[in-house]
């Protein structure tokens, strides 16, 4: 018996047991330390957010859909406002344009960016507290790990884009959760999210995929606004014959009979990235890293290299011939020659057509070469480089691993967010953004986090 039909003959509704949970989950129910990702989650997102506010593709969006002042939702670093779907929409694809947020395994995508856009817009439009923002960003997360694992990764080795799709479900619930949906008003809500769910991996190094982002938070909060006022769908969508999970997976895993937290959220596997680029490129960057390190090699070292990683690198960040910034991006051969040469890949305005064509770094990339083994879902890298002069060394490195020491994570995600925000809204803004967010669990009002984001 196969996995689909094993998942099939289960018995497991798995829309009505999302939806149950969704609606009945309380705040005594969720920890203070899955309370602490999301303050860190919540961090990571709106300075990458702001950062990527001004990208060509999240101007277009504010000029077709934002407006200069008057409606009621905040558009980050300046950008005007907009209404609520329409927050949703273009300040989730500018938390995506620079591909520099956060990641999680078990969806294979990334968790926070269709949600938090989402959430954020509604919880301003209802005036809810932070933590009741937090609380929907740990049910959004949830969410989108359960049906993650449900699709599992034949799902997004089939050509989709997991954030966009997968995305629609943790904004959906995150939103359904703010607004205290009740179980079957959840379900519909599920079910409209299911029908919107897209995203197509063949955009990737293009505007579309932020868009995919932006989109998901746009039709998870549209699904539970409508499912509010009694717009129906099937309640079963995502697991039903023709629904989400038959259609959109090759394999479908078995779906838990509950929804156990004891062991912890989904929202404390957060990976956060330190390099602005496709996460399945950071463990070949931390294992060049290593070798520079240890042996003090640089790209004029370079005789030949050999990048060994899981297939399922292969379509997502293998560009061979990158022409712009947003293909660096998605160039594992690329980036790897750049990391030789003691770049700094966090640098936003490395990712440019000039990098792409320097003709320094194509001549070394052409020494590298990427090789793919079948065990899909592993993620090191294992990079060896042999010297002009002979000498040959290995290194390995395994970005997915998430993070123990917290107190760490934040201090590293405040250093990030400080290079990268804080050139746009000023030293002193900052400040109050970080302040803003540490406090929210303790906030009855959002306001002072809008003032820093505007």
């Amino acid at each position: 018996m196969n996995q689909q039909t094993s998942a099939l003959r289960s018995g497991t509704d798995c829309t009505s047991l999302l939806a149950a949970w969704i609606s009945s989950v309380d705040d005594g129910a969720i920890s203070s330390r899955a309370l602490e990702w999301a303050r860190h989650a919540m961090l990571d997102w709106v300075a990458v957010a702001i950062a990527g506010a001004s990208e060509p593709l999240v101007r277009i969006l504010a000029a077709e859909y934002g407006e200069a002042t008057g409606l009621p939702c905040t558009l980050l670093a300046g950008g005007g406002s907009a209404r609520p779907l329409d927050a949703a929409l273009i300040n989730g694809s500018a938390g995506h344009a620079l591909d520099f947020d956060d990641v999680s395994t078990k969806m294979f995508g990334h968790p926070t960016v269709p949600v938090a856009p989402a959430v954020m817009a509604l919880a301003q439009f209802e005036r809810a507290s932070g933590r009741d923002l937090l609380r929907a960003l740990v049910v959004g997360h949830e969410i989108e790990s359960r049906v993650g694992s449900l699709v599992g990764p034949s799902h997004y080795e089939h050509g989709f884009h997991a954030t966009g799709t997968v995305g629609t479900f943790g904004a959906a619930a995150a939103c359904a959760h703010l607004k205290k949906l009740g179980a079957s008003q959840t379900a519909h809500a599920l079910g409209l999210a299911a029908t919107q769910a897209a995203g197509l991996k063949c955009m990737f190094g293009t505007m579309a995929k932020p868009l995919h982002a932006g989109k998901a938070a746009m039709n998870g909060l549209m699904a539970v606004q409508l499912a509010a006022r009694g717009f129906t769908a099937n309640e079963h969508a995502i697991d039903c014959p023709q629904g989400f999970a038959r259609t959109q997976a090759q394999q479908i895993n078995p779906f838990p009979l509950s929804i156990d937290t004891r062991a912890g959220f989904a929202i404390e596997k957060t990976l956060f990235k330190y390099h602005a680029s496709c996460y399945l490129t950071h463990s070949t960057i931390e294992a060049i890293r290593l070798l520079r390190l240890r042996h003090g090699i640089g790209l004029e070292d370079l005789d030949a290299m050999t990048i060994r990683v899981a297939s399922n690198h292969r379509g997502v960040c293998d560009i061979d011939s990158p022409q712009t910034g947003l293909n660096v991006k998605f160039s594992i051969k690329h980036l790897a020659t750049l990391a030789l040469d003691g770049v700094n890949t966090a640098a936003l305005d490395l990712y440019s057509t000039q990098t792409a064509l320097d003709e320094r770094i194509v001549r070394a990339r052409r020494r590298v070469t990427l090789m793919f083994d079948e065990a899909s879902e592993r993620s090191d890298s294992v990079v060896t480089i042999r010297t002009c002069d002979g000498r040959e060394f290995t290194a390995d490195a395994n970005v997915a691993i998430a993070a123990n020491e917290l107190d760490a994570q934040w201090q590293r995600l405040v250093d990030k967010a400080r290079h990268i925000a804080e050139p746009v809204i000023g030293p002193a803004r900052f400040k109050s953004l970080v302040t803003a967010i540490e406090q929210l669990d303790q906030s009855p009002s959002l306001q002072p986090l809008f003032e820093a984001i505007q």
